[in-house]
């Protein structure tokens, strides 16, 4: 299926920061691609990375498209701005490529500039739920795993946290917070982000040796943050699936 003009202005909008500071993190590329779902094919996807790797071609698709609904504006200068942090930080650079995107837009820059702000703040409060909520889950057996650090250090290395605060968080894997902590935390984000932050928990559930009793304690933590349903359902079925 073609992508929609939203998901094509997405991909390249947001390969265009990707390029900015001339350096391919395998996080942006990642990021991208997460904004697309299940809706491209293998094919599909596999000609859209041709596309991205290629900082020509994106500036050939950039400026071949029509301008997309202005309701999706702010959207998709969020996803921008999420592929700039990446890496851990907006750089300059990064910033100014935004900036562009947003001109052409015909956004206040202005308003786009104290929105950034709140994008990285809110990236930085998800990530350090995330990872909270990864270090209880390493440690709840009492025994930490060789696969399970490494999954935490992956996390880690991805997530949109300044170098300092990089080094609070890693602290978590030895010192994890309680569960109540982390319920907390979690509910102070959006439902999409709590999604999101119990979604990367569930190849450690699915990994586990004690796998029954970390299922119980996913679903509990689930509970307590408030996610029900069907998106409730896809994360259990996900967590229970053979690894």
């Amino acid at each position: 299926m073609p992508l929609s003009l939203e998901e094509e202005w997405t991909v390249v909008a947001s390969g265009l920061i990707a390029h900015a500071d001339e350096i391919l993190e395998r996080g942006e590329w990642d990021t991208i691609l997460s904004f697309l779902g299940d809706s491209l094919s293998v094919e599909e996807r596999e000609t859209w990375l041709e596309v991205l790797a290629d900082q020509g071609l994106l500036e050939d698709r950039y400026a071949a498209l029509v301008d997309p609904p202005a309701e999706f504006v702010d959207e998709l200068l969020r996803r921008c701005w999420r592929v700039a942090l990446a890496d851990g930080e907006g750089s300059d650079i990064e910033e100014s490529v935004h900036d562009r995107i947003a001109m052409r837009l015909d956004a206040d820059l202005d308003r786009v500039d104290a929105l950034r702000r709140k994008w990285t703040s809110d990236a930085e409060a998800k990530a350090a739920a995330t990872l909270a909520l990864a270090a209880v889950f390493v440690n709840l057996d009492g025994v930490l795993d060789f696969h399970e650090a490494v999954h935490f250090d992956e996390l880690l290395g991805r997530s949109p946290v300044p170098i300092g605060r990089r080094v609070e968080l890693a602290a978590l894997l030895n010192d994890p917070p309680s569960v109540d902590d982390v319920v907390a935390q979690l509910n102070q984000l959006t439902l999409g982000e709590r999604l999101e932050a119990l979604g990367e928990l569930v190849p450690l559930v699915r990994a586990s040796l004690r796998k029954q009793e970390e299922q119980a304690a996913f679903v509990n933590v689930m509970t307590r943050a408030g996610v029900q349903g069907e998106a409730a359902e896809k994360l259990i079925a996900s967590a229970s699936a053979a690894s």
